[in-house]
């Protein structure tokens, strides 16, 4: 029974990693690879000109570079914006730390297009249009960060911080001192899908950002549709999530969580 379900396992990850692994295929064949693979004529060769295409873009290059910058200072500010307001919705126990949480849930689950016009004329009012500083503030008190803080400190037996309290009387330092080592694991996630977040951005950018050498490359891919450059261009763009998927994982498999 356990190899069955080893195997089924197995099929079902196969069919989740078949996409990308026929992107990075295609990315270093000449010609056509899903109309051969579909069984029509075709010569497929492999060949390193999509890639070089790609880099020699400069136009695709600056739009990576803004979404490194977009998605770097975002993540800068983002996770310590996210340990304090999930620290101060966890330990607060009055009514307006509740009105808050209550708030913040209700702006998660909010889709960006029904706040898009006051985002819009608050950036014209603040002199923020059109400018980088516009999109990443919006992903930096995105609420996100806070509440899967909240979450992840509600996990914490309350005796820890009783205890902890006997030696240290600041709510602060007993957080980062004997809680936040262990909510590593939670955080490692948390930074992933923050990442992911601000490095998928497109109706921010659209909105936000009229001068287009400003946009992100979430926003430069369908310019490349018909390009044969398109699929070398897609797995550049994948590879820092993969990446940063595989150094979480990484992070929560090592297990060394040891309180300061």
């Amino acid at each position: 029974m356990r190899k069955i379900s080893m195997l089924v396992l197995g099929m079902i990850l196969t069919l989740f990693a078949l996409p990308i692994l026929l992107l990075i295929a295609a990315s270093f064949v000449q010609g056509d690879l899903m109309a051969s693979l579909k069984g029509n004529d075709g010569e497929i060769l492999f060949t390193l000109s999509r890639w070089r295409e790609v880099f020699a873009d400069e136009d695709m290059i600056l739009r990576f570079q803004n979404s490194l910058k977009i998605t770097g200072y975002s993540l800068l500010f983002q996770i310590p914006v996210g340990l304090l307001g999930g620290l101060f919705l966890a330990r607060s126990h009055g009514k307006g730390a509740k009105i808050l949480l209550v708030l913040m849930l209700l702006m998660l689950l909010l889709p960006f297009q029904s706040i898009m016009v006051p985002v819009f004329r608050f950036s014209k009012w603040a002199q923020l249009y059109d400018t980088h500083l516009a999109v990443i503030l919006l992903q930096v008190f995105a609420p996100l960060g806070p509440l899967v803080v909240w979450l992840l400190i509600r996990q914490v037996p309350q005796e820890q911080w009783e205890a902890a309290l006997l030696d240290c009387a600041s709510q602060t330092k007993i957080f980062f001192r004997a809680i936040l080592p262990q909510l590593i694991p939670g955080l490692a996630v948390l930074v992933l899908l923050c990442f992911a977040e601000s490095w998928n951005l497109i109706e921010q950018p659209l909105i936000l950002l009229h001068d287009a050498s400003l946009l992100p490359a979430s926003m430069a891919l369908n310019d490349m549709k018909g390009s044969a450059a398109n699929y070398a261009g897609a797995v550049m763009y994948s590879l820092p999530i993969l990446i940063l998927y595989a150094l979480a994982g990484a992070v929560i498999r090592s297990g060394k969580y040891d309180v300061i």
